[in-house]
């Protein structure tokens, strides 16, 4: 069973000058291996996946890393600060994704309860306004 989730119908998405056919945004968490990841964004039509930055390992460019199961050409990564609870640590690790992975963007979550993962507001936007005045799109 093969389905399209990108409508080829639908105007692009453009967000901070880069364009998308398709507006789904996949993560790389939960999947029974990295396999079944890749097949997952190649049957999806994704074209941009999150990388929670602090759950894997940046230097590990094997052939068995999370990183060689992404293809780069295809799909945009789109690092996140999952796990941080402070705005500190979340700008550490977005500045920490900026230069292991090359990108300037990053999907900023700051957590303010371990039960809900709500945020916590106030170190949201203090990393956000920090990061945006480092030229990061958040």
């Amino acid at each position: 069973m093969h389905s399209t989730v990108v409508s080829w119908d639908d105007p692009p998405l453009t967000i901070a000058g880069r364009t998308f056919r398709s507006r789904l945004i996949l993560g790389t968490g939960k999947y029974e291996d990295y396999e079944t990841m890749a097949r997952a964004f190649a049957e999806s039509g994704t074209e941009m996946v999150t990388v929670a930055v602090r759950r894997i390992d940046l230097n590990d460019r094997s052939p068995s890393s999370l990183l060689a199961h992404i293809d780069r050409s295809r799909i945009s990564l789109l690092p996140n600060t999952a796990g941080c609870y402070t705005a500190e640590d979340a700008v550490l690790t977005a500045e920490l994704a900026r230069e292991a992975l090359g990108t300037n963007w990053i999907k900023l979550e700051v957590i303010g309860d371990d039960k809900t993962l709500f945020p916590d507001n106030r170190e949201l936007l203090k990393a956000a306004e920090i990061l945006l005045a480092k030229g990061f799109v958040v």
